[in-house]
């Protein structure tokens, strides 16, 4: 009878213990399953003593940035910087065929740019990792390769850059809110309109969405030849995207910048 009831005992302790895991794995499935990952692999080689570095990632309305220190110290020809976005948000859900974009930023001791590196990019795992390699290979239409650098150009006097950021939507007219969002030189702006109410009130199938960067940037002054970024997300986007995003470099100084975002 004693050895009935240890079994029974053992039996039910191990039903028990497996049945926990299962919710523990589960509930981090479930955790796991609500975001994705941007791995930003940095090539090293094309930077001459680096030192500091500003890295950012935009994907799914939403941007991240990180600084890594003490780059001087770093033995290896590489770098690898993960972003973690949530899956869902008030905008759009990320979906296969969605673009994001990855800037990084070398830096020298006082926090000044000495060049940069920037992609363009899909998203091709909407539950996992993505990959986007900075900084290597030559330049292409959605990579700038190796890092560049930027002259001085402008008027020294001028406090502010404007970019202009046109949405056209023809063919989206039942579009309700959208998100947009600028980056100039590792600075984000953003704006969220109903794009459908501003469509229903106009005689036209474009809306612009003007922005104004302060040209003292955190890493040094906005110049002719910064890349600058503009996407544009809503669910009612799709298909093909949720997230769409073109770039350009900034070309004027004193006066508007103009980018179409789809």
């Amino acid at each position: 009878m004693n050895m009935d009831l240890d079994n029974k005992f053992l039996v039910s302790s191990f039903l028990f213990i497996s049945l926990n895991i299962l919710v523990i794995l589960s509930s981090n499935y479930a955790i796991a399953a609500e975001n994705f990952t941007i791995i930003a692999n940095i090539d090293l080689t094309t930077i001459p003593n680096p030192e500091k570095m500003k890295v950012l990632a935009f994907a799914n309305g939403e941007s991240a940035v990180k600084y890594i220190e003490n780059l001087s110290d770093v033995k290896s020809k590489s770098i690898s910087i993960p972003f973690t976005f949530e899956k869902t948000n008030e905008f759009v859900t990320v979906g296969t065929r969605d673009e994001y974009f990855v800037c990084a930023y070398a830096l020298n001791a006082t926090n000044v740019m000495k060049s940069y590196s920037c992609i363009e990019g899909n998203i091709e795992q909407p539950d996992g990792k993505n990959i986007a390699n900075i900084g290597t290979g030559t330049k292409q239409t959605l990579s700038t390769g190796s890092f560049q650098a930027v002259e001085f150009g402008g008027k020294p006097d001028t406090k502010n850059v404007k970019i202009n950021i046109l949405v056209p939507l023809s063919d989206r007219k039942n579009v309700e809110n959208i998100k947009v969002v600028a980056m100039d030189k590792g600075e984000f702006k953003s704006k969220s309109v109903n794009a459908g109410e501003l469509l229903r009130n106009s005689t036209g199938n474009t809306i612009k969405f003007a922005f104004d960067f302060d040209r003292e940037s955190g890493i040094g002054q906005i110049q002719q030849g910064d890349m600058y970024f503009a996407c544009v997300s809503a669910n009612e986007l799709n298909p093909p995207e949720g997230t769409e995003c073109e770039h350009k470099l900034t070309k004027i100084i004193s006066r508007e910048n103009n980018l179409f975002a789809r």
